[in-house]
């Protein structure tokens, strides 16, 4: 039996009518990973999940950053530009040991063939941030896919004296929302792993 790959969907949440129109994680994206991951299973973390107290914001947070910190690999969705919480995703990730492969389509926002950047002709353009942060940059989700078996061995042991602000947030999810996070708990169970201490 093949071990199954934990992947945080990392992208755009449709929030309403007027992000319609952007590209976000969808069935069709999570079919394509879980294509080119075949034969391995792979189980996503979802952030659009519904939680039980969207007023816990702490919570809310904690949860991506929990999800983050459990996943094998991150699949960041840079097909567009993208907004804060992914730069804040990616960066947790690398802080938590969680590799991270970055969709990016040539010629898009993210990536160039080549660019006038700074003064000079840069070829084979990449974002610095995404440069810097990923562990693969790829094309589209099936080769994001294909990638997560070799990316999944770079998967860092569980972290600790992590930052305050991940720390607290971590704690503040496992303790007070978990419990109550079925779509996790289900996830969790899947993956036959227990909840992450973290380091506190």
């Amino acid at each position: 039996m093949m071990t199954a790959i934990s992947v945080y969907c990392s992208g755009s949440i449709a929030k309403g009518a007027a992000d319609e129109k952007k590209l976000c994680w969808s069935d069709a994206e999570r079919l394509e990973v879980a294509e080119g991951a075949a034969p391995s299973g792979v189980v996503f973390l979802n952030p659009d999940d519904p939680i039980t107290d969207p007023g816990n914001t702490l919570g809310q947070f904690g949860r991506d950053m929990y999800q983050v910190m459990v996943a094998t690999a991150v699949v960041v969705d840079a097909r567009e530009r993208r907004g804060i919480g992914i730069g804040v995703e990616m960066t947790a990730a690398a802080l938590l040991g969680t590799p991270i492969i970055v969709v990016a389509p040539r010629n898009s926002k993210y990536r160039a063939d080549q660019l006038e950047y700074r003064g000079v002709l840069v070829r084979d353009y990449v974002h610095p941030h995404v440069a810097a942060l990923a562990s693969a940059v790829v094309d589209d989700f099936l080769s994001a896919g294909r990638r997560l078996p070799e990316v999944a061995r770079q998967k860092a042991p569980e972290p600790h004296h992590l930052p305050d602000w991940l720390d607290g947030a971590i704690t503040e999810y496992r303790d007070n929302v978990l419990p109550g996070d079925p779509p996790m708990l289900e996830a969790l169970e899947r993956l036959g792993g227990r909840p992450f201490a973290g380091s506190r």
